[in-house]
């Protein structure tokens, strides 16, 4: 009877073991899937790309950039009581916004969508410009170089638009309304 006991209990052992492995095993082909855009074998998530209006950008990040999303890009001064002019807008009514801070804010968003389409328009451009290069054949260490820091100091400007519209933003509030937007999206 004490070796039946256990032969069970080893065979429960491995039966939780072979399941652990298993489910390891799925789970970390889940992770390579997600990691390569849904190829398992190697295939590039950026394969899709080719095609694609701005290869070097997805299709939702050239949407973005031309449409002056936020992108997450001011999700310091967001996260931190600086509320974003286009959240305020739309919680206008449940935050008690006056008629001059109303108009106020839609002036800040107004600027904001105005500059961060124009430089949306400018990174798309240059991301063109890059990959263009890179099609060519002679893309040289200069010209990469100088292209991917003008990229960068763009995307800094970008993101320096969004954050100082959220400075604008919280000065056109009261300490309470700035309480209640928090309170609304879920900060507090």
């Amino acid at each position: 009877m004490k070796n039946a006991a256990g032969l069970l209990e080893s065979l429960v052992w491995i039966t939780m073991f072979a399941a652990a492995s298993t489910s390891a095993l799925a789970q970390d082909a889940v992770h390579r899937a997600a990691d390569t855009g849904g190829a398992i074998h190697g295939t590039s998530s950026h394969a899709h790309a080719q095609s694609t209006e701005v290869p070097s950008l997805s299709p939702r990040e050239v949407r973005e950039l031309r449409n002056g999303d936020g992108m997450g890009l001011a999700r310091a001064a967001e996260l931190n009581h600086f509320p974003g002019p286009k959240h305020l807008l739309d919680l206008a009514s449940q935050l008690g916004l006056g008629d001059v801070q109303t108009r106020r804010i839609e002036e800040i968003h107004d600027k904001m969508k105005e500059q961060a389409i124009a430089k949306g328009e400018a990174i798309l451009e240059a991301e063109l410009h890059l990959v263009h290069l890179f099609a060519s054949g002679q893309p040289s260490v200069a010209a990469v170089t100088r292209i991917a820091e003008h990229l960068g100091l763009m995307r800094g400007q970008l993101r320096a638009i969004h954050l100082l519209a959220h400075i604008e933003a919280a000065r056109e509030l009261t300490p309470e309304q700035i309480e209640g937007y928090d309170r609304l999206r879920g900060y507090r």
